[in-house]
């Protein structure tokens, strides 16, 4: 199986990814085509550059005064409008739909509200086109990226100087399950285009690449700083055939932070029950140091499914990952298992309460609150976080039918 992994350790911009996937291979015809078809104004070139004694890929764009904002509405009508195959389109699409809710969710605002700023300008719009038609013409079949350093200090934006990582930044990486890292630049090494066309298109994030590399592409930033190569890495290539004698295997795995710990043993033995090789925790601390366990799950691939749904009916996670050796030519070795959720709103003491409600198969798997408006509301009223925990649970009962 063909296998795109991204290198963001030491920054990601989406000029840098751009200039990575032409490096690797990526087809410099249909990229000018798609970017004629949403800014024909628009020059671009490519030459080689030198960061700390590397050589990269840099992006060059040449245009006119162009507009530098504009709101979600102009881009999607632009994009609908453009003369880009579908496959592009829906890429791009998928990747400013994706800055909008990020945007959306720092600025508390509608989505249909947002107005990109810096994001906005043409040189943003390209990069992410540009992007995409790379993505399309290079065709791999699961994307994995490693650590994304971030960078430190202040970036200078259109609402002032703001601490990096920029808020869209944290709001696109934290929810989407990579891992952050500072890097070594003291400046924003993650922009928001690089952050949205990340974790739009990364299927697994890794620390590492597993594959067998075919061909590798250096993507260099504007920046050339004499400490470290201002760089993001693109390795094309294939998984790595699996040479053992043992038949093949599918291990689930899950970080888990809100179950009540009491049902973990009965948790297990259904597993176990319902066709798990094995299944066992590892006990873990996630983001914001809080407690949690990881449960994995040893079965046979045509299992997998099936206890997938089951670790999301006796647990409150609400989607996990699925690893393992392929069976045939076709079976990824890694994919996401996820619950539909919505949101839902309960009110306790007066005070709103955001509740997730996950769905599977039409039925309700899990009602939970949201721990930062639970925290947020001990605070305000002063009263105990597991008391306005358990009244939330309780007005959101409810919802479970």
């Amino acid at each position: 199986m063909s296998v795109l992994h991204l290198d963001p350790t030491l920054g990601s911009a989406g000029d840098m990814l751009l200039s990575a996937l032409v490096d690797l291979g990526a087809d410099e015809q249909l990229i000018r085509r798609s970017v004629a078809a949403i800014a024909p104004e628009v020059s671009l070139s490519f030459h080689q550059v030198q960061r700390a004694g590397l050589r990269a890929l840099q992006l060059n764009l040449q245009f006119p005064q162009a507009e530098s904002a504009r709101p979600w509405s102009v881009i999607h009508e632009l994009l609908t409008a453009a003369d880009l195959t579908e496959e592009i389109r829906e890429k791009s699409l998928a990747v400013f739909g994706r800055l909008a809710a990020a945007e959306a969710s720092v600025h508390g605002v509608a989505v249909d509200s947002v107005h990109f700023h810096e994001v906005g300008g043409t040189d943003a719009l390209v990069d992410i086109v540009g992007c995409c038609a790379a993505l399309a013409s290079l065709a791999p079949e699961t994307v994995t990226a490693g650590p994304v350093a971030v960078g430190s200090g202040y970036a200078h934006t259109a609402h002032g100087h703001i601490p990096v990582p920029a808020p869209a930044v944290l709001d696109l990486l934290t929810n989407s399950g990579a891992r952050l890292i500072a890097g070594p630049a003291t400046f924003e090494s993650c922009t928001p285009t690089a952050a949205a066309l990340l974790t739009t298109w990364v299927n697994d994030w890794v620390p590492g690449p597993a594959l067998v590399v075919d061909r590798v592409g250096v993507g260099a930033g504007s920046r050339n700083p004499a400490e470290h190569p201002n760089i993001v890495r693109a390795l094309l290539g294939t998984t790595a055939r699996h040479t053992g004698t043992s038949p093949g295997a599918a291990l689930l795995e899950c970080n888990v932070d809100d179950m009540e710990p009491r049902l973990w043993p009965g948790a297990l033995q259904s597993l176990l029950a319902t066709g798990a090789r094995d299944a066992w925790l590892t006990p873990i601390q996630m983001k914001k140091g809080r407690p949690a366990f990881t449960l994995h799950v040893l079965c046979s691939p045509d299992r997998a499914t099936e206890l997938a749904k089951e670790v999301v009916r006796q647990t409150t996670t609400i989607g996990l990952r699925i690893s393992g050796t392929p069976t045939n030519d076709t079976a990824p070795p890694i994919t996401k298992f996820a619950a539909e959720r919505r949101m839902e709103t309960v009110t306790v003491l007066e005070i709103p309460i955001r509740v997730k409600v996950a769905e599977l198969e039409g039925e309700v798997v899990n009602v939970q609150p949201e721990w930062e408006d639970i925290a947020a509301v001990a605070r305000n009223t002063k009263i105990p976080a597991k008391k306005v925990l358990q009244l939330a649970i309780a007005a959101a009962r409810p919802l479970w039918t």
